[in-house]
Parts: C-alpha cells; sequence; structure tokens
C-alpha cells in the first residue's frame, strides 16, 4: 500500500465569531489500469467575511496542488495522475471552517460585473419583461428585491418529484414552479440580476448535526443599493416562520464550497464548463468521467 502524502496547507489565526466546523471528505478513485492520464479536482471551501479557513489537510498517495480559478476565487485540490490507476485510491480532505451568521449591511467593496450577467440556465434577457411586473411600483433596488423574494417563495413549491429539477435551470423553474434550491435560487437570480440588482450563487452543505452529509444545499448574496443580503429562498418557502429572516441573513449552519455557476476549474478541465459543483470532478485521458465515490462528514467544534 503506497505511503499517503499528508500536509497542512495552510492555517489562519482568526478569532472565531460563530460556529467552527470539522469536513471532512472522501474520495474514492476507482481503478483506471489503460488510461494514460487521470486528473481530479476536489473543490475547497471559499473564504470570505462570514466562513474562514482555519486549516486544511489533505491525504493522497499522489501530489497534488492547492489551485484558485480567478472568476470567483473557487479554490481546488488538483492531483494529476500519469500512467492510470492499478487499485483503489482514497483521497482525504480536513478542513476547520468558522462559520459566523451573514445579515444585512453596507458593502465596501466593488461588486463585479459578472454578478450582472447570464449564466447558460439563467438567461437574464428572457426575464426583463417579468421582472419589470414583479417588481412593477417599486421604487429602489432593496424595495425590488423584496418583491423578487415574495414572488419567489410565494409562487415556488420545494418539490423534488418527476424530472427536471435540481439544474439550476430558470426558465424550466418559471415554467414549473417547483424544485430545490437551485430551481429557486436560478429564478430568483434571474430576476435579480434582470433588473438590474447584482446577484451571487453560492453552494455547499446544510450542517444539521453531527455525522454524514447526504445532500447539498445553495443559497445567494445579493448587493441591492451597496448592501450585501443573504438570501435562502428555498428555505423560506420550507419554513414559513423563517420567511422574514431568510431575506438578507443566512444562518451560520451551513459551510459554503464554491461560487457561481459555469465553472472553469484551476488549472482548466478539458470538458465543458461546469453548471456547478460542490463535489469531486474526474477526468480519464481528457475526458469527464462520472461515478467518484464521495462521502462527506461533518462534526461541531464549537460554540
Amino acid at each position: 500500500m503506497k505511503k499517503l502524502l499528508t500536509a497542512l496547507v495552510f492555517l489562519l489565526t482568526s478569532k472565531a465569531l460563530g460556529a467552527t466546523y470539522l469536513l471532512t471528505e472522501e474520495v474514492d478513485l476507482r481503478p483506471q489500469p489503460k488510461a494514460k492520464l487521470v486528473e481530479v479536482w476536489i473543490p475547497v471551501p471559499y473564504e470570505n467575511k462570514w466562513q474562514r479557513i482555519k486549516s486544511i489537510k489533505v491525504e493522497s498517495p499522489f501530489p497534488y496542488l492547492l489551485q484558485e480559478e480567478k472568476e470567483y476565487g473557487n479554490r481546488f485540490i488538483y492531483i494529476r495522475k500519469e500512467g492510470g490507476l492499478k487499485e483503489p485510491v482514497r483521497v482525504k480532505l480536513t478542513v476547520v471552517v468558522e462559520r459566523d451568521e451573514l445579515k444585512p449591511e453596507k458593502n465596501t467593496s466593488s461588486v463585479p460585473l459578472r454578478y450582472y450577467l447570464s449564466d447558460r440556465l439563467v438567461p437574464v434577457e428572457r426575464f426583463r419583461e417579468m421582472a419589470k411586473r414583479v417588481t412593477a411600483g417599486k421604487k429602489t433596488a432593496l424595495e425590488k428585491l423584496k418583491a423578487i423574494y415574495d414572488y419567489v417563495v410565494s409562487n415556488m413549491k420545494y418539490d423534488k418529484s418527476g424530472k427536471g429539477w435540481g439544474r439550476g435551470d430558470a426558465l424550466w423553474a418559471c415554467d414549473a414552479k417547483r424544485g430545490n434550491c437551485t430551481d429557486f435560487h436560478s429564478l430568483f437570480i434571474a430576476l435579480t440580476r434582470a433588473s438590474g440588482i447584482p446577484a451571487l450563487f453560492e453552494i455547499g452543505f446544510p450542517i444539521n448535526g453531527d455525522g454524514e452529509v447526504k445532500g447539498y444545499h445553495c443559497w445567494v448574496l445579493a448587493f441591492p443599493d451597496g448592501y450585501t443580503y443573504g438570501i435562502d429562498a428555498s428555505e423560506a418557502a420550507k419554513h414559513p416562520e423563517k420567511r422574514e429572516y431568510f431575506f438578507g441573513h443566512l444562518c451560520e449552519k451551513r459551510i459554503g464550497i464554491t461560487r457561481g455557476r459555469d465553472i472553469l476549474l484551476a488549472p482548466p478541465q478539458h470538458g465543458g464548463r461546469l453548471n456547478y459543483i460542490y463535489k469531486p470532478y474526474e477526468e480519464v485521458d481528457l475526458q469527464p468521467l462520472n461515478g467518484l465515490q464521495f462521502r462527506v462528514y461533518v462534526k461541531k467544534l464549537s460554540p
């Protein structure tokens, strides 16, 4: 059995202001004995004002790099293995994450132009007229944002039955009026950007106690009138008693993994841009490959 390469990638010393979590990811690579090249990208939790990374530990039988793409600042552990894999391989990522509650506050930095523009499944131009109807009579960006939020929460149903949901297709969500968090927030972002308000898609893991995390969750940062607002429309639809809270606030019971849509990895993948990414991505001989075994565990360390 190959000796694992174990390293502490970096360590920060900022003071904890919210909950601290231990995030563990296990990635099992299948044998690829005939492959000439195997490449794996493992997303690493991002950092912003509300989320800080205290440490990252990587256990891998192969050398790796910590890389960052420029469009959104997403980071990835990149593994490149020439000559294929003759036996199963496990890579383990352990991250200590501090997460704070996000409250509405003044945004002191400039908002990237990208946050105003379309994604492949969020075609902003197609929503201009609808956005005008939804925000009719509203004067300020904040008033328009609230009107859009109320429309999405009131008209969308959290429903993962059948097919079509989960892609974050704003046109589909608009017609079907149902779906999961990606569908809620794709429609929300489409209407928000169509109203001239920048918005950013974020995706990661919900925290519902210690143990294995079975699914993902996503939310939005919106920037009306120079402020930052956290938006979680799907949670508001599922929990009507929290509807007012999730307009502006994001609770700390989440770990953000990546930001944005139509993702270009670092280094760039050979396949097309990814709709969104929260779990590892693999290519074999320059072709995308599905089937990575991936497990996530979370343990709350404090408070």
